[in-house]
């Protein structure tokens, strides 16, 4: 498996600023319908999991993610509000430990385009209720 060390990582930083603006809009106002997540990730047909998988609702700002596990099972911990959602990869979270910060890693063997939300071709709709979804990337 071939990868690349980034220096910066676009992806997460608009996903920690929809996470924070997210926190100062929810008020008193009436919550919108949610749905729980979970599914599977594969490469070419085969389970994938060396990344995160990433939710984005272009149009709300909502947003969810959670690293892949073993086999390219994923669950989000908490539901998320309905909608339609951009499905994109970023970087396993890597804790922090003492010392210097170890550069982010990319696997390049996925296609460059699953690795950002602008350019993925994946859309997800997430109804009311239990959602599970198979999220296929395909190399070609």
């Amino acid at each position: 498996m071939t990868q690349r060390n980034l220096i910066s990582n676009p992806s997460g930083t608009l996903f920690a600023a929809v996470a924070l603006l997210m926190t100062f809009s929810a008020g008193c106002s009436e919550s919108p319908p949610v749905g729980t997540v979970a599914g599977t990730v594969s490469l070419d047909g085969k389970p994938y999991d060396d990344a995160a998988v990433m939710f984005l609702d272009a149009k709300t700002g909502q947003a969810a993610g959670t690293d892949i596990a073993d086999g390219g099972q994923f669950t989000f911990k908490e539901p998320i509000p309905t909608g339609t959602y951009d499905v994109y990869l970023a970087p396993r979270t890597v804790p922090m430990e003492e010392g210097s910060p170890e550069a982010v890693k990319i696997d390049e063997s996925v296609p460059e385009k699953y690795w950002n939300e602008t350019t993925t071709d994946i859309e997800v709709v997430v109804n009311e209720g239990e959602n599970s979804v198979t999220i296929e990337l395909k190399k070609s």
